[in-house]
């Protein structure tokens, strides 16, 4: 199944009264585990074998020099308790009953991840930034794990040159490696990423995000958060802003919210709308970082950020206001096409696709909807260039659609005349919608997209592009 998400017109033939609009992830929940402050970019969540949700964040505080990683426990992904690992305090050294380890001195958790690639007794990583200051850089090392509780430092693995925190990791299926997703050095802020395949050899660093002049004034990329998504690649920038101007660092104030970014590849990135994505200002936080995010079982994504009540710089040296918070989105919900003047009709139709059987599922809301589809099975030269084009085929116009109206993140159309698109497996098609105020998030279905010779080559010679 392949889902197109509205990021850019890139896949449109058309697209009439409608405006783009971001998604507005909803705080679900708030996590505090009574002992320390989440300020820092933190909150990895991983689902057990007994589908339980585990989240391990590290922490600081008043009462506990330095920083320790701790864990807590889920039943639903979204509400967390502390997990009960040790029955007495002072058991094998920890203080706290969901203590894990303390982290080695001026050391910050940068990612930690799942590779499923690797053997099961280093299973999970960490990658660790621990801080030289003689030096002035950051030693980049790598822990390992078989069960997230049981921590050893890996002799001889590393991860970056001097990179800090807010990195994040994320298996590349297209080129089939790993990629992380860092900043180059201790304080240059912007987003870039590096190849692996086996934890030992890297590629170069490419740089893949900065600020431009479309950003707030003095804005920085302080860090991008980066998943796959259904076969492309999400992003979400860390934008650190509302700073004075002083000549000298950027440290001693400023809040972070979010943005969205996007790829195709997980190598080429591109920035989407220049407003906040997920922000805590509305929650009473001046500094969030999106640290994980996963899909549920009801295809919702869940968002796991730490959060402080506290301005950049001041937050990292006072501990006490930071929590983790829990933001929910439906499914697809990171853009949408909306429409622009609800009291006209609007309409969104794609390029066209390879049909490779089944049916196209639909992400919406709208008072009414009907979708059409058409044939592309004609072509001719204009001005050297081959164009296809669209014709409406009998039982699969918008007059034999069976009107939608409503809210539903999986909406099939039903045609009066009880065709399938299913029937038209093999043939180069071109999907419409047409609603009337309303919302369109994605549409999902088993096809290759295709350009204008390239569907025409499919017509003459079964070529699908590689």
């Amino acid at each position: 199944m392949k889902k197109q998400l509205f990021f850019d017109d890139n896949s449109l033939f058309a697209r009439d009264n409608t405006i783009r609009k971001y998604g507005k992830p909803v705080l679900a929940a708030e996590y505090n585990d009574g002992v320390c402050s989440t300020d820092y970019s933190t909150g990895q969540v991983f689902r057990l074998k007994n589908n339980k949700y585990r989240m391990l964040y590290f922490a600081h505080s008043k009462n506990f020099k330095g920083m320790k990683l701790f864990s807590a426990v889920s039943d639903d992904g979204t509400h967390f308790v502390p997990e009960k690992l040790w029955e007495h305090p002072g058991e094998k050294g920890k203080t706290y009953s969901h203590e894990i380890m303390e982290l080695p001195e001026c050391a910050e958790i940068a990612a930690i991840f799942e590779d499923i690639y690797c053997c099961e007794e280093e299973r999970y990583k960490i990658l660790m930034s621990e801080a030289d200051y003689g030096k002035l850089t950051i030693n980049d090392a790598v822990y390992v794990s078989g069960d997230l509780l049981n921590w050893k430092k890996k002799e001889g693995a590393f991860w970056g040159d001097g990179a800090e925190p807010l990195t994040s990791v994320f298996y590349n299926k297209n080129h089939k490696c790993y990629t992380i997703c860092e900043r180059p050095f201790w304080g240059i802020r912007r987003a870039g990423y590096k190849e692996t395949q086996d934890w030992i050899n890297y590629t170069e660093y490419r740089n893949c995000l900065n600020v431009d002049s479309l950003d707030e004034r003095l804005a920085e990329i302080y860090g991008m958060y980066a998943f796959e998504y259904y076969g492309m690649y999400i992003g979400i920038p860390h934008i650190y802003r509302g700073l004075e101007s002083e000549l000298n660092a950027k440290y001693k104030n400023g809040i972070m919210d979010t943005q969205l970014a996007y790829s195709y590849d997980g190598r080429y990135w591109q920035r989407s709308l220049r407003e906040p994505f997920i922000s805590g200002l509305d929650s009473g936080y001046k500094m969030v970082w999106v640290s994980n995010a996963a899909v549920l079982d009801d295809g919702s994504v869940n968002f796991y950020c730490s959060a402080s009540e506290l301005e950049h710089g001041p937050a990292f040296h006072q501990p006490g206001t930071g929590n983790m918070l829990i933001y929910n989105m439906r499914s697809d919900g990171f853009i949408y096409l909306k429409s622009e003047d609800s009291g006209k009709p609007s309409a969104v139709a794609t390029r066209e696709k390879v049909w490779h059987g089944g049916e196209m599922h639909y992400n919406l809301k709208a008072k009414s909807a009907t979708a059409a589809v058409y044939i592309t099975d004609e072509d001719e030269i204009v001005a050297g260039n081959t164009l296809g084009f669209a014709r409406p085929i009998e039982g699969y116009s918008h007059n034999d659609c069976i009107e939608f109206c409503g809210d539903s993140t999986d909406w099939i159309p039903v045609y009066k005349s009880g065709k399938k698109v299913d029937e038209l497996k093999g043939k180069t098609l071109v999907f419409e919608l047409k609603f009337n105020d309303g919302e369109i998030y994605s549409l999902s279905g088993d096809y290759t997209d295709v350009f204008n010779t390239q569907a025409a080559r499919y017509r003459k010679f079964s070529v699908l592009p590689e």
